[in-house]
């Protein structure tokens, strides 16, 4: 709908991975990286795990794209929750050999005899198996036992493992030892930084055709960011939204005010691609706040898995040196000094929390409050009581 309008010549923002479209971020140039080195080596195992919708199927589709198909014969397989013989179907099938009705034996004869064909003209087997942190242990480790099929010790297929950041889980496991050992590289791939989902969007919107000037201002892409994270899935998604919003109200230029706007419609949403707002200025004012705060801080330590203070209670707790700093100190008689002493001491024994206990949980106990202020005015009397004796 907004095409036409912006005079497009495709979506900028489509969710299917393009390799024509391509954003080389810092973190997507070194996975790629990655992968090209190790089809430069030839052996052993590449590992690219990432978040959901950080783009590893589009880096993975961009390699494949660019292999010579002369030399490689590359497939992608996306797995879900497979048994050894299962997986083994699939690999066939996705090579374009028989994979019903067989047994595992048979399928791995038979693929066996596929790799050996391909050696002999000269081209190279790439599997890439994608989302596999569904697999369970004993099916990756079928994958290992593939590159076992060797031609003058040099393996006749090269495997590229990709998946969630769950599957570094397995490969901690004690029974992937074998396989950690062939693996000759891994990177883990990252949300996209601040400046990079600013140039991210212009550059999708570049490659879509946009002809004309900024389409954004900085305070947009900056809210951008911060309500998709840096994931590029997300800021696809959440971008494709503000661009037919602006169709709709015919906007030219996005502000920050639109993206808030986009950001009212789209929280009610339970398929919303942005974090709520009031998560995201909890999680700023948090960080705000341990950027300010000097050693001596009462809330020092604190991190984002905690909940945040009340922020009154936090302010009365770290004035409380201002508060004594302000006590007036008013000469009374000794005797009456001596019976605020023993009416002190008197005092029954309470339960006391800690200052560390009360700030990892999500109240202040006032009482201690009070305690600790009565303790500070015991040590101002008898500081006082000392320089009457003096003086006296």
């Amino acid at each position: 709908m907004y095409k036409e309008y912006y005079k497009l010549q495709h979506n900028p923002f489509q969710m299917t991975p393009d390799p024509r479209i391509f954003f080389a971020s810092k973190g997507h140039k070194r996975a790629l990286s990655y992968l090209q080195y190790g089809l430069s080596q030839g052996e052993g195992f590449i590992v690219i795990t990432g978040d959901i919708g950080t783009g590893k199927t589009t880096i993975v589709k961009n390699l494949i794209a660019g292999l010579d198909h002369k030399t490689y014969i590359a497939k992608q397989l996306v797995t879900t929750h497979l048994e050894e013989h299962d997986l083994m179907e699939m690999i066939c099938e996705s090579f374009e050999l028989i994979s019903r009705g067989l047994t595992k034996a048979a399928l791995l004869n038979q693929f066996k005899a596929f790799l050996n064909s391909a050696h002999k003209l000269g081209r190279r087997v790439v599997l890439v198996v994608d989302e596999v942190q569904n697999l369970p242990a004993k099916t990756v480790e079928e994958l290992r036992m593939l590159s076992n099929f060797q031609v003058n010790n040099k393996p006749l297929i090269q495997s590229f493992l990709v998946g969630q950041k769950e599957f570094i889980t397995t490969l901690q496991d004690s029974s992937m030892e074998q396989l950690r050992q062939r693996v000759i590289a891994s990177c883990h791939l990252g949300p996209l930084k601040e400046n990079e989902t600013s140039l991210y969007v212009n550059y999708r919107l570049k490659e879509a055709g946009w002809a004309g000037g900024p389409l954004f201002d900085e305070g947009a892409l900056k809210v951008v960011h911060e309500l998709t994270e840096g994931v590029p899935r997300r800021i696809n998604v959440f971008c494709d939204r503000i661009m037919l919003f602006g169709y709709l109200e015919e906007v030219s230029f996005f502000t920050k005010e639109h993206i808030h706007m986009v950001a009212d419609e789209l929280e009610d949403e339970v398929t919303s691609p942005i974090k709520l707002r009031k998560n995201a200025e909890a999680s700023n004012l948090l960080k705000q706040v341990q950027e300010n705060n000097t050693s001596d801080s009462l809330i020092t330590g604190v991190n984002e898995n905690q909940q945040l203070i009340d922020m009154n209670n936090t302010t009365m707790l770290s004035s409380n040196a201002d508060v004594l700093n302000e006590v007036e100190v008013i000469p009374v008689p000794v005797e009456q000094i001596e019976q605020v002493e023993v009416k002190m001491k008197h005092k029954p024994a309470e339960k006391i929390i800690s200052p560390s206990t009360a700030f990892n949980s999500d109240f202040v106990d006032i009482d201690e409050t009070i305690r600790d202020f009565e303790s500070r005015v015991e040590k101002e009397i008898e500081s006082f009581k000392k320089s009457l004796d003096k003086k006296f």
